[in-house]
């Protein structure tokens, strides 16, 4: 026994000698643990926190953020069920009003929501934010549609007054005299429809879309032209969606907050939608997916903790045939899990969504430990009567390969504080203590209630005959060899394991969520400065990149204001004079003038049925109706007047002013403080990690060289570089925890030799574990990497255990290593725990990551174990038999002569 564990021993006998003392002490400690948690210990779903907020790519994100909320939307994706056949547009903008009244209303969850930019409140500045393609095509459309406004608008000249006294009538005799076609005669239409609707109801005021036609929405092919969200479905270019944007109220307090947030929105778009069966819908966006993660992660791990905490018990009572033990073992587990979470309070005050899994850790690593001991005090107590002789005899076998493989577990956890991924630093110190909580367990709790409440076991009057010692056969061996023969016949597998970055990856692919997001545009580099030159640099290197679709900033309406003061001669202003009044004694000439118009427009239904009713109505009007009608057309004829002047008042721009903007879309463009973004998108998916990593690459290097003052952020450069920075920590956790690993052996060993011995089993089971991922095709991710240095942690621990056992046969010949004994049934428990509580996560996660994390934690011991079995153990065997042969051969009792 190693003098540091001779205060171990001590400590044991005090444990034995007083154990009501040790539970009751205990048993405060643990109330007062959880009391503590339940009270101070908070539960954070915000994936910020994961990440250390010095490191300066993830800053400027942060700050990118905090200016442009636009990019924490919750998204509701608005598709036709039969894409081939969009419905009209009144039907898309409707849904999309009626999305927006149903979300609006749950002000508990929602902060604001919005289905569109207000055209009203954009004025005549909303042509400059058009696409430059789409304005042009306007202008021409508006050069043709001049000289028809003019007949309305300007007063008339000598022969425009033959037409008429009045616009209404002008506008009549001047269609009559040109050619029909189905523009013009659905513009016809909706006029005639507003003079039919005005004259129904004298009274009632003058309504734009009702009794006035909505310019802008006759000229909308798509909801786009109505300022609402309407864009090209990512995944098929060639069907589109409405969108509508829902800011929610972030909160963070628990794991299934937002998920509950998400779940009331969800409703209220499916009421909402209910009248609109020729559509679908569905949310998405980054919360979406955050929150239907968190979900599914919470489930998962619930369900698996449940379902490993049963199957392990069931193991211990199998293994350890008595119930009482394995109860005894669960409860002294249960005990340093409540220590723990008083340990998490303490140190960091909060769980995230990776530290929150340290439950699993802990019933799968930390029950290890509670097994050696209780298998050595199942074999020590059929052989010793008093507690303390037991407890002695116990400790004194397996105190020191339970604390190594404590510490060097533990310690692999830990090591992570040195990366810069904050969320795995604080599993690691919440995990990594709550091991050493486990085996503090083992040392009081456990040995406090056996020595209370001993089970009955038929004592054993004499040692047990383990039969003769092995012999040195080199057919021994032959396990061994075939395991690194297959390892090299293995090698072409391991080659083909792959790293798969992508996030999306591991989500469950049935979510909505995930099924929805890549038909939004949700990539983009973004450059920010408050210099709109720095940004027209950076958009004059980018936008020369293959990989660069489009960029979108506030310089397009620049741009555009420039264009169309540049053609302006072409588009002369009108000479906008108030318009004649429409005389009563008119209305017969312009019925007659309405029939005419509907002949000539005769195959065009719509336009022929309504100038037919508006001629049958005020012919028929007796005098005294007479004059209220034409007072009714003359207040219409105002009213669309200053329509027209609205609609014309665009292609004569006055000088952009970013004050006036709504928010909807000067959020977009401008940041809270003033800052200007310039939008960078790609032309490939970069979901995909090779075109996400060819496309921040290009987009760095061409602004590396772009002078002026900016910042380079956005959703692609910050995932790009957070996933480089994880994998990177992964790797360094991976390192520490080696180097770590193998002190701690070796100081606990004193022996190079052995201590390779004992670390072999990792040299040898990781490469089968790597063989068979790339056998079956399972990538490494950022969930599953993530194991790499738990298992290195907490597979060092079956070498330990063998190397101590042939080291008990070293000290005493007596302890033949011949049969399976009670130290290979307890290396077998401990694997079978560790395999059984992950592989839940992987038969039953949904989440893709938890269940490759699950398989490689599970699949990983499982090599490890037999790495251990299969090579180390016969190796050992064999030098012992060797060993004890030459110790035998060299006794003066077997010498010549004697």
């Amino acid at each position: 026994m190693s003098p540091l564990h001779r205060p171990l021993l001590i400590a044991v006998l005090y444990v034995v000698s007083h154990p009501r003392r040790i539970l009751l002490i205990a048993g405060i400690v643990l109330g007062l643990c959880i009391g503590f948690a339940l009270l101070s210990l908070g539960i954070s779903s915000d994936q910020i926190t994961l990440f250390d907020q010095n490191v300066p790519f993830f800053r400027d994100f942060l700050r990118f953020n905090e200016l442009f909320p636009e990019n924490e939307a919750i998204y509701v994706i608005v598709e036709p069920v039969d894409p081939s056949k969009p419905p009209p547009v009144a039907r898309w903008t409707a849904l999309a009003d009626a999305i927006e009244q149903h979300v609006r209303q749950l002000t508990q969850v929602v902060q604001s929501v919005d289905s569109h930019v207000p055209i009203e409140k954009l004025g005549a500045q909303g042509l400059l934010f058009d696409d430059p393609k789409v304005m042009r095509a306007e202008f021409e459309d508006i050069k043709r549609f001049r000289p028809l406004a003019q007949l309305w608008g300007e007063r008339p000249g000598p022969l425009t007054s033959l037409l008429g006294s009045s616009p209404l009538e002008r506008f009549i005799s001047a269609l009559n005299t040109q050619k029909a076609d189905a523009e013009i005669a659905g513009f016809v239409a909706a006029l005639a429809k507003g003079w039919n609707r005005a004259l129904e109801d004298v009274n009632a005021p003058l309504k734009v879309g009702d009794s006035l036609p909505d310019l802008a929405a006759l000229g909308a092919d798509d909801p786009s032209r109505l300022g609402y969200y309407y864009q090209a479905d990512e995944q098929n270019p060639s069907h589109h969606v409405l969108l509508v944007r829902i800011y929610n109220r972030t909160d963070y307090s628990s794991l299934t907050a937002i998920s509950h947030s998400l779940a009331t929105i969800r409703a209220a778009v499916r009421d909402a939608a209910a009248p609109f069966p020729e559509f679908r819908t569905g949310v998405t966006g980054r919360p979406a997916l955050e929150a239907d993660e968190m979900r599914t992660t919470d489930r998962d791990s619930n369900r698996a903790e449940i379902i490993a905490i049963i199957a392990v018990f069931i193991g211990l009572v199998v293994m350890l045939r008595s119930v009482w033990l394995a109860l005894a073992g669960e409860i002294a587990l249960g005990v340093g899990i409540g220590w723990t979470f008083g340990w998490a309070t303490v140190s960091v005050g909060e769980l995230n969504l990776l530290s929150i899994v340290f439950l699993l850790a802990l019933i799968g690593i930390g029950m290890d430990y509670l097994v050696q001991i209780l298998t050595r005090y199942r074999l020590e107590a059929q052989r010793r009567a008093a507690p303390q002789a037991i407890w002695i005899a116990v400790f004194r076998h397996v105190a020191a390969p339970i604390n190594t493989a404590c510490l060097g577990a533990a310690g692999a956890f830990f090591v992570s504080v040195f990366t810069r991924f904050r969320g795995a630093g604080e599993l690691g110190i919440i995990a990594g203590g709550g091991l050493l909580l486990c085996l503090l367990a083992g040392y009081t709790v456990l040995p406090a209630i056996l020595t209370l409440f001993p089970p009955k076991f038929a004592r054993e009057t004499r040692l047990t005959n383990l039969g003769k010692p092995a012999e040195a056969k080199n057919a021994d061996l032959l396990p061994a060899v075939c395991w690194v023969a297959v390892l090299i016949a293995m090698i072409p597998y391991m080659l083909r394991a792959r790293f798969d970055p992508g996030l999306l990856n591991m989500q469950s692919p049935n979510l909505e969520s995930v099924k929805l997001i890549g038909k939004l545009q949700t990539w983009s580099a973004v450059a920010l400065s408050h210099d709109l030159d720095a940004l027209r640099h950076v958009r004059d290197a980018t936008s020369a990149s293959p990989l660069v679709a489009r960029t979108e900033s506030i310089l397009d309406a620049y741009d555009n204001l420039a264009w169309l003061r540049e053609h302006a001669s072409e588009l002369p202003p009108i000479a906008w004079s108030p318009p004649s009044r429409v005389e009563p004694n008119r209305l017969g000439t312009i019925a007659s003038k309405a029939q005419a118009l509907a002949k000539k427009l005769a195959e065009f239904g719509d336009a022929n049925q309504a100038l037919s009713k508006f001629a049958a109505t005020i012919r028929a009007t007796p005098q005294l109706t007479a004059e209220r009608f034409a007072a009714r057309l003359s207040d219409w004829q105002n009213a669309f007047v200053e329509q027209l002047k609205g609609s014309i008042a665009p292609f004569h721009p006055h000088d952009l002013d970013l004050s006036t903007l709504p928010v909807e879309l000067k959020g977009h463009f401008v940041g809270t403080d003033g800052t200007f973004a310039l939008y960078i998108y790609p032309k490939q998916n970069l979901w995909e990690q090779h075109n996400l990593k060819a496309f921040v690459n290009d987009i760095e290097s061409r602004t590396n060289t772009v002078d002026g003052k900016f910042t380079l952020t956005g959703i692609a450069p910050h995932i790009f570089h957070s996933t480089a920075e994880i994998q990177r920590s992964f790797k360094q956790a991976t390192l520490y925890a080696l180097i770590l690993i193998v002190t701690l052996v070796l100081i606990d060993l004193h022996h190079i030799g052995h201590t390779l011995a004992a670390i072999s089993v990792l040299a040898f089971g990781l490469p089968m574990l790597v063989a068979l991922m790339g056998l079956w095709g399972v990538p490494w991710n950022f969930a599953n990497f993530f194991g790499l240095p738990i298992l290195i942690g907490a597979g060092h621990e079956y070498g330990v255990f063998l190397v101590h056992r042939y080291r008990e046969g070293v000290r005493d010949p007596r302890r033949v290593w011949r049969q399976w004994d009670v130290s290979d049934r307890a290396l077998l428990l401990c694997a079978y725990i560790t395999t059984t509580s992950f592989g839940f996560f992987w038969a039953l996660a949904h989440h893709q990551g938890l269940r490759s994390l699950g398989l490689v934690m599970a699949l990983g011991t499982t090599c490890i174990y037999l790495a251990g079995v299969v090579v180390l153990r016969p190796m050992l065997i064999w030098r012992l038999a060797r060993r004890n042969r030459k110790l035998q051969s060299s006794s003066p009792i077997n010498a010549p002569g004697h």
